[in-house]
């Protein structure tokens, strides 16, 4: 292999809540030595991605909003192409702010925008959403991941509810996130790269390590975050590279994949 450019997932990888994982920085700061570039691709939609930057800047990460490739942003992205009229926002406060450009309807959106809100779904919310797709409009999930890892725990996601919303309108939704061929081919050309010569690295079988492969990329998945050695040793995806965390990334790279 001759990998010139890496796309990095970041919770579970860099971090996990607050909670820097060790040998992150450390990492990024031998990516800038060598002149490597790369990307963080992330479906996180908490925050818009000046937020989200910021928000790891003060846990301690090395990272600028101009390196975060998020579900939240190609969501923009996505709406301008189709020259949304009016849009629904099913997003926390934070995540509003990259769609300041779009006239909000909650009455009869054309599109209803689905990221994350954490706590706040409930069956009065999805009632709501159920008879606004039952009428017409059209859903965009950021992203369907099943469940991520909090220092409690891992946590059911959107995923759950946007399939529910799925099968009660016998509806598709677009999706915009990972593991979408489509989101990964963005930040490929952002790198500037062949993506014969990018590498994803994640936490996440389906998100990451499927949409890599799916993407024509290498993938290597890293023993932290959601990662659960069962599910690996139960799953048809396999990886090209497992590591134990982001801090050996180094260490392969030199013996493996700079050939």
């Amino acid at each position: 292999m001759n990998v010139k450019g890496f796309l990095f997932d970041l919770d579970g990888v860099f971090h996990i809540s607050q909670k820097l994982i060790d040998g992150g920085n450390e990492t990024i700061e031998w990516l800038i030595k060598k002149n490597i570039p790369y990307r963080f691709l992330t479906n996180t939609t908490t925050m818009s991605r000046l937020k989200l930057a910021n928000k790891l800047s003060s846990y301690g990460l090395n990272i600028s909003a101009n390196e975060i490739i998020s579900a939240n942003y190609a969501g923009v992205l996505h709406l301008r192409s189709l020259k949304a009229k009016t849009c629904m926002l099913i997003l926390n406060k934070d995540a509003k702010d990259d769609y300041f450009e779009f006239n909000i309807d909650n009455n009869a959106p054309e599109y209803i925008v689905i990221g994350d809100i954490e706590h706040k779904w409930n069956y009065t919310l999805m009632n709501e959403l159920f008879n606004l797709i039952f009428n017409g409009s059209k859903i965009i999930a950021l992203h369907k991941g099943r469940y991520y890892q909090t220092e409690a725990g891992l946590q059911i996601d959107s995923g759950a509810f946007i399939q529910g919303l799925e099968y009660a309108t016998e509806s598709k939704s677009t999706v915009i996130g990972k593991p979408k061929k489509d989101f990964f081919d963005l930040a490929i050309k952002d790198l500037g790269i062949s993506k014969k010569n990018v590498a994803m690295v994640g936490d996440d079988l389906v998100n990451d390590i499927q949409g890599a492969k799916d993407s024509g990329i290498l993938s290597i998945l890293v023993k932290t975050g959601k990662f659960r050695q069962e599910i690996l040793n139960n799953s048809t995806i396999i990886p090209d590279y497992l590591i134990n965390s982001i801090h050996e990334l180094p260490i392969i790279y030199n013996k493996y994949l700079n050939l």
